[in-house]
């Protein structure tokens, strides 16, 4: 074979292998870390402005490897002594860990405080990788501040700081500002009286800040102040005290309680009188459990209300304004009080409204800044019932808030415009905003009409909204009396009795509280009243004590119930195969009417109960010895008035009679109105009874 023959086949041969079979690839060093994987204190790393930090920082960062392989990682910080011009450099190395892994170093505190910088690369068993600061990417910066900020300086130019005399502060805001000597101060910590810590932070460091407080309550109120710098440090807190006056009556008041025939009503505040202009009648009833004694009436025609020449409220400002209301027209959009604006809206409204689906509600209106004006809507009017209505304005909070019966029903955002006010108050009527016509006639009653220039705090609302439930009956059981044939046994007040039935006595050997108390044998033996003691189609209470014979009988027994003809509107009955009280609540007087059932646990021994309607949270409640055990939904359509005798001892008796109690029976008691969770547990108590 020729030689160049040869040659050229061992040339391609060899070309062949090589394409075959590639040589091994270059092993490659550790990845350059990226800034976005480095923390400094678990801050992310900045190239531009130093992280401010108190204490000397740990410094992170996650490090990986092209080829997988593990790796350990060198840090490096470096830092200016004082009064040199050449940098200082410190490094450290760790331990290898798998590539992605994360890595840290504490900087020792032998680095000192002020400006530093630091960087990071990776290593793995072909050498360094490039440094996280390579191609001109900039190292992390960081700067070590342990000296605190100076105290801040509190003042405020309108409370006395710690001054001895009361001031008039509760519920008005003052202003007070935050300033540090210290330039480098970022954010203030305020804490007044028992409320959580507030920071605030200036615009620029080393400003100062004022804020605008209202004391929670009053008597002493502390308030304490820190100022913080950029790295955490904070001074030492400055400490004041105000005394706060107790809260501040009304700038305004019209009780509406004048003589019938009056022309005015007088302003129990001492300013002008509020003038009947037309459609208004003195001497109507008084919302029951309170301390008025009269109303107002409004007949609903055209302009129908009362004048006041007094601008109590600046719509801007703070204020706060009540009334007590009945209206006897849901159909439409009323009025209860006002204060007109001049050819604008009103400067404020507490009113009733109907929405899109016609269903009332009550309102505060506020104006806004497009001539219209801002509503927030709550809770359920009913006709011939009264309610206690709260509208605030809270300028600083930047809120409008309406409190119907003494607890809040809504809240919204108002934004009233800066403006001044000379409109005058005006009584079951608003001035549309021609400055002309007037709308919203009030049809109802309206007493007790208020106006404050300060915020009425929730629980100054909630006793304002509040009726004392008034007891219209007390059974202690004690005694009996007989007339003629009849037993009976008589309330604390004398007025009215509980007649005993059947073998029904008076127990004086074990009585459950007090001196006596009634036994029963089931066996027929029940009391019922000699009078209608509630309306059980509005609120109502009644609570009784109750020892079964047995300490777990069989069957059904009765202990209090009121009925009409066919059903009872409520009963409170133990029920023997369950081991178990319920309350039934008749939704209507039928043959076979639905019912809201509550339960509570039977303790086999006495037990203290209380049933309870609250219509204006259209809801029913069953207490077990102060305690709530059940309660559910129950709506004023549900509730009817059962007309007869409140019963002790059995149930059913618009049919006869039913379900009568073998035990003792003591303590009942009967109320027109909700009394509070406290009360019950009160009445629960053995020295309450």
């Amino acid at each position: 074979m020729p030689r160049t023959t040869v040659r050229v086949l061992i040339t391609a041969l060899a070309a062949g292998l090589l394409a075959a079979t590639p040589l091994p690839a270059a092993a490659q060093v550790p990845d350059r870390p990226s800034p976005s994987g480095l923390t400094t204190e678990g801050r992310p790393c900045d190239l531009a402005t130093p992280a401010q930090v108190r204490v000397s920082p740990t410094l992170r960062a996650t490090l990986t490897d092209p080829d997988g392989d593990p790796v350990s990682a060198q840090f490096e910080v470096s830092w200016l002594p004082e009064g040199s011009g050449t940098p200082s450099r410190l490094r450290l190395e760790t331990s290898a860990k798998p590539s992605g892994a994360a890595f840290s170093w504490k900087v020792p505190d032998t680095v000192p405080e002020g400006a530093a910088s630091w960087r990071v690369r990776a290593k793995d068993a072909e050498g360094y990788g490039p440094w996280s600061d390579s191609a001109q990417q900039g190292r992390c910066l960081y700067a070590k501040d342990v000296h605190p900020p100076a105290a801040p300086q509190v003042t405020s130019p309108d409370l006395p700081l710690d001054g001895a005399d009361l001031v008039d502060a509760l519920g008005r805001y003052a202003s007070f500002t935050f300033a540090s000597s210290s330039p480098d101060v970022t954010a203030y910590t305020y804490r007044y009286g028992y409320g959580k810590p507030v920071t605030l932070r200036p615009e620029e460091p080393g400003q100062p800040v004022t804020v605008r407080l209202t004391p929670p309550e009053p008597g002493t109120v502390a308030l304490a102040v820190q100022a913080f710098d950029a790295a955490g440090n904070n001074s030492a807190p400055t400490h004041h005290t105000i005394r706060v006056a107790s809260a501040a009556g009304p700038v305004a008041r019209w009780k509406l309680d004048d003589p019938a025939g009056s022309p005015r009503a007088e302003e129990a505040a001492g300013g002008p009188y509020a003038w009947a202009e037309r459609g208004v009648t003195f001497g109507a009833g008084a919302p029951t459990g309170t301390p008025l004694t009269s109303a107002a009436t409004l007949d609903g025609s055209y302009g129908a209300g009362l004048r006041a020449e007094t601008t109590p409220a600046q719509p801007s400002g703070t204020f706060t304004v009540s009334a007590w209301v009945r209206p006897d027209d849901l159909g439409r959009a009323m009025t209860a009080v006002s204060q007109t604006g001049f050819l604008t809206t009103s400067d404020f409204t507490l009113a009733t409204t109907t929405g899109e689906d016609g269903t009332p509600a009550f309102t505060f209106t506020l104006p806004d800044g497009e001539g219209t004006a801002t509503r927030v809507t709550g809770g359920s009017p009913v006709v011939g019932e009264w309610a206690h209505l709260t509208g605030v304005h809270d300028p600083v909070a930047g809120t409008a808030r309406l409190y119907v019966d003494g607890a809040l029903a809504a809240t919204g955002e108002a934004a009233v415009p800066d403006r001044t006010s000379n409109g005058y108050v005006q009584i079951g009527r608003e001035l549309e905003s021609d400055g002309r016509h007037w709308t919203g006639a009030w049809q109802g009653d309206l007493a007790d009409i208020q106006v404050w220039d300060r915020l009425v705090l929730p629980e100054e609302i909630a006793k304002l909204g509040r009726r004392t439930p008034q007891r219209t009956g007390y059974w202690p059981m004690e005694t009996v009396r007989t007339d003629d044939s009849t037993l009976d046994t008589p309330d604390v007040e004398g007025r009215q009795s509980l007649l005993l039935s059947g073998d029904a006595h008076l127990n004086t050997t074990d009585p459950l509280t007090g001196a006596g108390s009634i036994s029963l044998d089931g066996d027929g033996d029940h009391l019922d009243s000699d009078g209608h003691q509630i309306d059980t189609d509005r609120s109502y209470t009644v609570t009784g004590q109750v020892r079964l014979r047995d300490w777990a009988p069989d069957g059904t027994m009765a202990l209090l119930s009121q009925g009409g003809d066919h059903a009872d509107a409520f009963t409170l009955r133990y029920q023997g195969d369950q081991m178990l009280w319920e309350a039934v609540f008749a939704h209507g007087d039928t043959e076979d009417p639905k019912t809201t059932v509550l339960t509570a646990m039977s303790s086999g021994g006495p037990q203290t109960f209380a049933v309870q309607y609250d219509q204006k949270a259209g809801e029913v409640r069953l207490f077990a010895d102060g305690v709530l055990a059940d309660s559910a939904p129950y709506a004023a359509g549900d509730a009817w008035d059962a007309y007869r005798a409140l019963q002790v001892g059995r149930d059913s008796a618009g049919r006869g009679g039913a379900h009568h109690l073998d035990g003792d029976v003591d303590e009942v008691r009967t109320y027109a109105g909700v009394l509070s969770p406290d009360e019950i547990r009160a009445l629960a108590r053995p020295e309450a009874q």
